[in-house]
């Protein structure tokens, strides 16, 4: 019997280079790509970053949601970066700091001019929520491309999730331009389900076409 024909996993492997406070922290960047992580606070983005890097403890896991203000940046060995950014929506934290680290998510996605692309992962188990959409259309407002990423989609049934993924179709279709991808990816940190499909859009993103 032959042996089963199965590409190897899509993977990035990162180095954590440091925590931002202010846009004066960044290091050098020059042309490398970057692709940033957005999203509520606890809604995976860290998870992600470990499974894209095949690394369990590369980004650290909060177990309190709300708690990381600041964004880190990370060094991809082929080259580029992931820039995971303050968590949105409820964060543990007295409101003047709060305000800081959206400041730091503004500025940084304001000013990075090789930021290729945004992640926005939102928890598929809450359906369309005003914080998620609202944050998609002011980074849409400032011409990123943006892709919506479905996230713990594990955590619900498969008629759940092609619903909750439906109406984030027709909502994006109906009310975006084109630097919003329509069709949002269901996606598990935990499973892997979703992320070679995510692992081939940021390849291209990140070192072109023909990877």
């Amino acid at each position: 019997m032959k042996p089963a024909n199965t590409k190897p996993p899509i993977d990035f492997p990162a180095t954590f280079v440091r925590s931002l406070a202010t846009l004066e922290d960044l290091p050098p960047i020059h042309s490398e790509g970057i692709v940033g992580f957005a999203g509520r606070s606890n809604v995976g983005k860290s998870s992600l970053i470990n499974r894209l890097a095949r690394r369990n403890h590369l980004a650290r896991v909060g177990r309190t949601p709300g708690k990381t203000t600041l964004a880190n940046l990370y060094a991809l060995d082929r080259g580029g970066y992931f820039l995971d950014l303050p968590g949105y929506g409820y964060m543990k934290r007295d409101k003047g700091t709060a305000l800081q680290a959206r400041n730091l998510a503004s500025e940084l996605v304001e000013r990075l001019p090789h930021l290729n692309r945004i992640l926005l992962l939102v928890d598929v188990r809450r359906g369309i929520l005003e914080s998620d959409w609202e944050a998609l259309l002011w980074l849409e407002t400032l011409g990123r491309s943006v892709t919506i990423l479905l996230s713990k989609a594990d955590l619900v049934s498969k008629s759940q999730l092609r619903s909750v993924q439906e109406e984030w179709k027709a909502k994006l279709r109906e009310e975006t331009g084109e630097n919003v991808n329509p069709i949002p990816l269901p996606l598990s940190s935990r499973t892997g389900d979703g992320i070679q499909d995510l692992g081939r859009l940021l390849l291209e993103d990140l070192y072109g076409p023909e990877q």
